[in-house]
This record gives C-alpha cells, structure tokens and sequence, in this order.
C-alpha cells in the first residue's frame, strides 16, 4: 500500500526551481556538470513549450523530491509507441520510503494508458543500486543493442 504522504502529479513550469535542483542533485551524484542558464532555458523551453517530453513529479507531504523525465518514441516492430524514461530521480535522503518503486510504477500506468507497446530506459554502468533495483523489478537487460550517441557538437560538423 502506498504511504498517503507520497504524491504524484504532471510538473509544470512553476516547478522550475524544484525540478533544477533535483536534476542538478542528480547531476551530483552521476559526476556531470550542472545546467547553466542557457540549458535551464532550453530545457522549460522543450518541456512546456515545444511538450518534447513531460516531467512527473513526486511529492512526499506536498515536498518535490523525485521527478522521471520521459517521451514517447516509435517502435515500428511493435507498432505501437515506446515510453522512454530519461530520468528517474529521488532525493537521497527519501530513498528506501518505496518513492523510486511509485514512481516507476507511476511511470507504467502511464506507459499502459497511452498504449505503449514497450518502456526502455538506460542505466549509467556504474550505478550499481540502479542495476538492483530494475534486476529486483525483473527488467530485461538488453544484450543485443548497443546505444550510440552523436553530441551537438558531432551534429555540428556533420550537418
């Protein structure tokens, strides 16, 4: 059963500082750097904007303290649209309060509601706590595919 003080709901654009300091908490923790302005603008640009993706947030006693970013993309081989999570995040200090496992599950109700044929995400090699949470969860690892990847700057030269 779920504990009544936690919550779930669309973010908006009034949930720009909150959502910030969680990516950037996050950010922390995968030892990347922290969005400067220019990206802050571009990201609630993309989110409320542009609706590239959409943010859920979690919320213990009203507090924002866990967000998964996520889009949906297109797989012809299923025909149907594939949910992606980018990011699912909670605080350090409200882990182990079955947040992370509401919101993943938040995360598939959604996924179930648009019809989604399947939901994919990618873990960082190293998050090892991440590995025993999805392995718990009985996610597939995939083996067969091997991501790849063209930074802005490679786009740049290339286009």
């Amino acid at each position: 059963m779920t504990d009544t003080r936690l919550s779930f709901r669309p973010a908006t654009s009034a949930d720009k500082n909150a959502i910030i300091a969680m990516i950037n908490a996050l950010a922390d923790i995968d030892k990347m750097p922290h969005l400067d302005e220019d990206k802050q603008r571009r990201l609630f640009r993309d989110a409320f904007e542009r609706r590239c993706f959409e943010v859920i947030l979690a919320e213990w006693e009203g507090r924002p303290v866990g967000y998964a970013a996520f889009y949906e993309g297109y797989s012809t081989f299923e025909a149907a649209p594939t949910f992606f999570i980018d990011d699912l995040f909670v605080l350090p200090e409200y882990r182990g309060r079955h947040v992370g496992y509401e919101l993943f599950r938040t995360c598939i109700r959604e996924a179930k509601r648009r019809d989604c044929g399947r939901m994919e995400w990618l873990v960082l090699e190293g998050n090892q706590p991440a590995f025993g949470f999805y392995d718990h969860l009985n996610a597939k690892k995939l083996k067969s595919w091997v991501p790849y990847r063209l930074n802005r700057s490679d786009i740049e030269k290339m286009a």
